[in-house]
């Protein structure tokens, strides 16, 4: 989910606990949230910003349901190629597995975490590992490197610009290895 969506539906999960709560203390007979409320509507400017900020709400329920309508599965997909037969597009689960696998490729490696980046011309892969503690990081690093993006445009015929790799942890527990 996009930055903007996400920030949308924050406010708009706040405004709803804010109104449930306080429909929630009416129903249980706490009267003074509806006599604060009598007070403020008593005033007609009030009354317009109370519109106002209902307006709003009712824009940012109905952006929030446009955005949930449209949904996302296009953005989490990445053109391989299109032939005279059709479309073939790839997801980014589909990515990640083969991440893992080139990756693992590495003898050193032992846990990896992958976030992709589609952009023009190809993708980012951004690479969190953990390695054994005999590994030199920076040939570790770079050899993930090189596999993962000769990997890809092998099996998945996608241009990588970049394989950008993060050491976030030395593991002392070994992996099952099938040579």
């Amino acid at each position: 989910m996009q930055f903007g969506h996400r920030l949308l539906s924050g406010i708009f999960a706040i405004i709803a606990i804010v109104f449930a709560g306080i429909v929630l203390a009416l129903a249980l007979g706490w009267v003074v949230p509806q006599e604060y409320l009598q007070l403020f509507l008593a005033i007609p400017d009030n009354r317009w910003i109370m519109g106002a900020v209902s307006v709003l709400v009712i824009l940012l329920a109905l952006c929030l349901v446009m955005a949930a309508c449209r949904g996302s599965h296009r953005s989490r997909e990445l053109m391989v190629q299109e032939t005279s037969y059709g479309r073939v597009d790839i997801t980014a689960p589909a990515l990640e597995d083969l991440i893992r696998r080139a990756s693992h490729q590495v003898r050193e490696v032992r846990d990896i975490r992958t976030l992709l980046r589609y952009e023009e011309g190809g993708v980012t892969v951004d690479l969190r590992l953990k390695v054994s503690p005999e590994a030199n990081l920076p040939v570790i690093s770079q050899e993930v490197q090189e596999v993962v993006q000769n990997y890809l445009e092998e099996k998945a015929g996608i241009h990588v610009r970049q394989v950008q790799v993060l050491i976030e942890g030395v593991s002392s527990e070994s992996r099952a290895r099938v040579e």
